[in-house]
């Protein structure tokens, strides 16, 4: 199919991939995370993120929904397609929230062959913004769900763990832990609703509780629903102590 002058696709082209090379471009920013297979924000913008080379005339008018314009350097390639991922995550990281953007970055952690030594050295090139949000990334996060929460309490002065063991055999792991005391389970939205998921959950979560800990699970909509919540709840066993086990002296 022709996309425009000297462009085709073949006819199971991805759709945005498609509107993208209409427009003049390749995917990029906050809309190419997914075609790496990063974690991607809930409520992605309806905008689809092309980067243009400044030499190409782009129609934004071509696709059929909103079109951010991100001008690259003549010359650049790949012209078409999707952005390469070190261009994807300078982008996403600068554009999201930092809860977010954290969360991508550790995506790319666990997702793609890319290092922590190998995104430091990519982001002492980026923007301030973008080396802040690296230099909270953690390759032990096994959820966005998870490191946004995990930022989240940060930003509150509460320092978490990730993915710390626990006592219960089988190598198993909490999501979060605050103190020594504090599990801080966080479930992702299909986790949460599968219901053999939420039969182990419970098992795990009566296991934890017999040996003194205290777990809290917020589930994927009140992450992304009322985050303040989240942190208060955390913010207040953490004023009371409760996140510490008591030991003599």
């Amino acid at each position: 199919m022709r996309l425009r002058r000297g462009v085709y696709g073949v006819p199971d082209l991805d759709p945005e991939i498609a509107a993208a090379a209409r427009v003049g471009g390749r995917v990029g920013g906050i809309s190419a995370v997914r075609h790496h297979g990063l974690w991607v924000p809930p409520a992605e913008p309806s905008a689809l993120h092309v980067e243009v080379c400044d030499n190409v005339k782009a129609r934004p008018a071509a696709a059929d929904r909103p079109v951010v314009l991100h001008w690259l350097a003549a010359g650049t390639e790949p012209r078409f397609g999707v952005a390469p991922l070190e261009f994807v995550l300078a982008r996403a990281a600068n554009d999201l929230p930092l809860p977010f953007a954290v969360a991508v970055l550790d995506s790319a952690l666990r997702a793609t062959p890319l290092t922590p030594v190998e995104l430091q050295f990519l982001a002492s090139g980026w923007r301030p913004r973008v080396r802040a949000a690296v230099a909270l990334a953690d390759e032990r996060s096994e959820s966005g769900t998870e490191s946004v929460v995990r930022v989240l309490l940060r930003e509150a002065g509460i320092h978490s763990t990730p993915q710390a063991p626990l006592p219960l055999g089988g190598h198993q792991r909490a999501d979060l832990l605050v103190g020594d005391r504090l599990l801080i389970e966080c479930d992702s939205e299909a986790h949460h609703g599968d219901p053999a998921n939420r039969r182990a959950d419970l098992r795990r979560d009566e296991a934890a509780q017999a040996l003194g800990f205290i777990v809290y699970r917020p589930d994927y909509s009140q992450v992304f629903g009322d985050p303040a919540g989240v942190v208060a709840t955390v913010a207040a066993i953490v004023d009371r102590g409760a996140h510490l086990s008591q030991r003599p002296g």
